[in-house]
C-alpha cells in the first residue's frame, strides 16, 4: 500500500532546496516555482516565495532574452503550477492584491497555451483552463473568446473524450519516459482541485491505468522494453527519468521517499493508486510476454477543437512487446504502421522513439540498445541517442531472449552510422571476436552482432559506453542465454556463431535461429507472426480489446473491470 509518509518526507525535502534558475528561462522558473507553493503552505520563507510566484504569474510580461526559448513554448507548465495556488487558502491568504491581479491577468487575458501541439501539452492547458474557469467563475477569458461557463464545459468534454480515447486504444507518446509524467501531474491537479465528481473519478481511472501499463513493462524497481518520446538523459539511465521516478514513489518501497521528484502537486494531490493496483505489483508472478497496441500520436487532432476526422483516418497502430523476468527485461517496436499518405501528423513518426533495449538489473545505466545516430548538438528531434525523426530507417523484432534491429538509411543527408549503448565495466566479462561481442553479466550471457562490425568509442564521456557501425545498412543481433545452459562465455561464443546471421542487402531481410525480419513484418520457424496485436493490453493481468474502454485486471484472486464508457470500476 501507498506509505502516505513519502509525501511528508518529499515535502521536506523540497523546502530544503534552495532557489536556483533564471527566472526569465522556464526551466529556472519551473524549479522554483515548484517550490514557492510549499515554501507559503509550510509558513516558511514566505516573502521569496510570493515573489516567486509573482514571477510566475508576469511570465508575459517580463523580458526574455534572445538565447530563450520562446516564452509561449512551454508557458502551460508553469500555467498548471500556478493554478494549484488558487484552491489553496493558506497560499491566497498571503497573496497580495498585486500578485492576485497578475494571476488574474495571466488566466483571462493571456494565452497560457503551449505553441507545442503534441497531446501532452494540450491535456495540460485544458486541465489548467477548466481549473481556472472553476475558480473565476464570472470572468470573460479574453484571448479564447469565451465566458468561464463555456470554458469550463468545453473543457470538461474534452478531457472525458480525450481520456476515453486513450484508454481505449494506449497513450499516443506511449511509456514515455518524460511525458507520461506530465500526463501524470496534469491529472493529479485535476483529481486534486476539480469540482466534478465525474471527472475526478474519470481521472482517477486514467492514473490507474497509466501506472498498470508501466507495471506491465517492470520487473520491481526495473522498468524496461521500447518507449515513445524521451530524452537521452532518461533513456541512458532510468533512474533519472521522471516517470520512472513516479514509478519508484508509489511502489519502490520505503528506501525511495519521492524526494527525486522535486514536483510540489504531486505531493499535494490527494491521488492515491487503487488497492488492486497494488494487488498487481504484490502478486505478479515471473516470466510473463506483454503484448501492447498503441494509437498513433496525433499532434492535430487534440488542438482548439478535436478533429475526429483526423481521428478517423488515423488507424495505423504500434505493436510492443515485451519480456518480463526477473533477470533481465527485453522488448521493441515491432511493428509500426504508417501515418496515412499527407497525414499532417506523419512528420511525428518515430518521433524521439527508443525502439528496442535489453534491460538489466542493478545500475539504471546497465542496458543495451542500438540507433540511428544523428548530429550529438541536436538536442530535440534528432540526437545522438534518440530521436532519430522522420528517416524512419529502422525494423525491429525481440522475442523472449532475442532482439534483431535491421536499419536501412535510405536518406542520405543522414549518418551512415548505427551506434550501440554497452556499457562495458558494467560486465564482469568481455569477449571481442570480429563483428561479436560477448559479455557475461550476473547469471546471462549475451552476444551482440553488427553485420558492418563495429568499434568501440574511447574519445569523449561516452569512451567504453558507446559501440559505432558504419554504414548505410547494418543488422544487429542480440541474444540473452543463461550461464548454466553453457559451460563458459567461450562456449557461448561458439554456440552462437553457429547460428550464422544472414542479411540480405537488396530485399531488406534479416534471418537468425529461425527469425526473419521484413521491413513489413517478422516471422518464427516459417510461422508468420500477427500484426497489429489485438488488444491494447495482453499479458497475465491486464486485458483489453482494441477501443472498447474496457479494461480487466486480475490480481491475487481479485479482479476488477475499469469501464471507461460508463466511468466506473467494477
Amino acid at each position: 500500500m501507498f506509505d502516505t509518509a513519502h509525501r511528508e518526507d518529499a515535502r521536506r525535502h523540497l523546502l530544503t532546496l534552495e532557489y536556483l534558475g533564471s527566472p526569465e528561462k522556464i526551466d529556472g522558473l519551473l524549479f522554483i516555482c515548484d517550490r514557492a507553493l510549499l515554501h507559503i503552505l509550510e509558513g516558511d520563507d514566505t516573502e521569496n516565495a510570493v515573489h516567486t510566484l509573482q514571477l510566475g504569474a508576469d511570465w508575459f510580461e517580463l523580458p526574455h532574452p534572445p538565447e530563450c526559448r520562446d516564452p509561449q513554448g512551454e508557458v502551460d507548465f508553469i500555467a498548471l503550477r500556478l493554478v494549484c495556488a488558487l484552491f489553496e487558502p493558506r497560499c491566497l491568504a498571503v497573496l497580495p492584491a498585486q500578485v492576485k491581479d497578475s494571476f488574474r491577468r495571466f488566466f483571462t487575458r493571456r494565452d497560457f497555451k503551449s505553441m507545442h501541439t503534441s497531446e501532452n501539452h494540450y491535456l495540460i492547458f485544458r486541465v489548467t483552463r477548466r481549473l481556472a474557469a472553476q475558480y473565476y467563475t464570472e470572468e470573460f477569458f479574453e484571448n479564447y473568446g469565451m465566458t468561464a461557463q463555456q470554458c469550463r464545459q468545453a473543457d470538461t468534454e474534452y478531457i472525458h473524450e480525450f481520456l476515453d480515447f486513450r484508454a481505449g486504444r494506449g497513450w499516443g507518446e506511449f511509456d514515455s519516459l518524460g511525458y507520461a509524467f506530465e500526463i501524470m501531474q496534469a491529472l493529479c491537479v485535476l483529481h486534486r482541485y476539480v469540482d466534478d465528481p465525474a471527472l475526478k473519478h474519470k481521472a482517477h481511472m486514467a492514473m490507474d491505468i497509466i501506472l498498470l501499463d508501466m507495471i506491465a513493462d517492470s520487473c520491481g524497481p526495473l522498468y524496461g522494453g521500447a518507449h515513445g518520446r524521451s530524452y537521452p538523459a532518461a533513456i541512458l539511465d532510468r533512474l533519472s527519468a521522471p516517470f520512472v521516478r513516479l514509478y519508484l514513489y508509489y511502489f519502490g518501497g520505503p528506501e525511495y521517499t519521492g524526494s527525486e521528484l522535486d514536483c510540489a502537486s504531486i505531493y499535494l494531490s490527494d491521488y492515491v493508486p487503487s488497492d488492486i493496483v497494488y494487488k498487481v505489483v504484490e502478486s505478479k508472478t515471473y516470466p510473463y510476454e506483454n503484448r501492447e497496441r498503441k494509437h498513433l500520436h496525433s499532434c492535430t487532432a487534440w488542438q482548439n477543437e478535436i478533429r475526429r476526422d483526423i481521428l478517423a483516418e488515423l488507424t495505423g497502430t504500434i505493436s510492443k512487446y515485451t519480456y518480463v523476468c526477473g533477470d533481465y527485461i527485453l522488448g521493441s517496436v515491432n511493428r509500426q504502421e504508417d501515418y496515412p499518405a499527407g497525414s499532417p501528423d506523419g512528420w511525428y513518426a518515430r518521433h524521439q522513439q527508443h525502439e528496442w533495449e535489453l534491460t538489466l538489473p542493478g545500475d539504471g545505466t546497465h542496458k543495451i540498445f542500438t540507433h540511428h545516430s544523428a548530429r550529438a548538438d541536436y538536442h530535440k528531434i534528432n540526437n545522438r541517442w534518440s530521436g532519430d525523426c522522420g528517416c524512419c530507417c529502422g525494423s525491429f523484432y525481440t522475442n523472449k531472449n532475442t532482439a534483431i534491429a535491421m536499419y536501412n538509411i535510405e536518406d542520405r543527408t543522414r549518418l551512415p552510422l548505427v551506434n550501440a549503448y554497452v556499457p562495458l565495466d558494467a560486465f564482469s566479462e568481455v569477449l571481442q571476436q570480429e563483428k561479436y561481442l560477448f559479455l557475461a553479466y550476473d547469471r546471462l550471457y549475451i552476444s551482440l552482432y553488427f553485420d558492418n562490425g563495429y568499434r568501440v568509442n574511447n574519445e569523449d564521456e561516452f569512451a567504453g559506453k558507446e559501440l559505432l557501425s558504419d554504414g548505410w545498412q547494418n543488422a544487429v543481433v542480440l541474444r540473452v542465454a543463461y550461464k548454466e545452459q553453457c559451460a563458459s562465455l567461450e562456449a557461448f561464443a561458439r554456440s552462437i556463431r553457429a547460428l550464422p546471421v544472414m542479411f540480405d542487402r537488396e530485399n531488406k531481410t534479416v534471418s537468425f535461429d529461425g527469425i526473419l525480419l521484413r521491413r513489413d513484418g517478422s516471422s518464427e520457424n516459417g510461422v508468420e507472426n500477427a500484426y497489429p496485436y489485438p488488444g491494447v493490453y495482453d499479458c497475465p493481468f491486464m486485458q483489453s480489446e482494441w477501443a472498447s474502454g474496457i479494461i480487466e485486471i486480475t490480481a491475487g484472486g481479485e479482479h476488477a473491470v475499469y469501464d471507461f464508457v460508463n466511468n466506473c470500476i467494477r
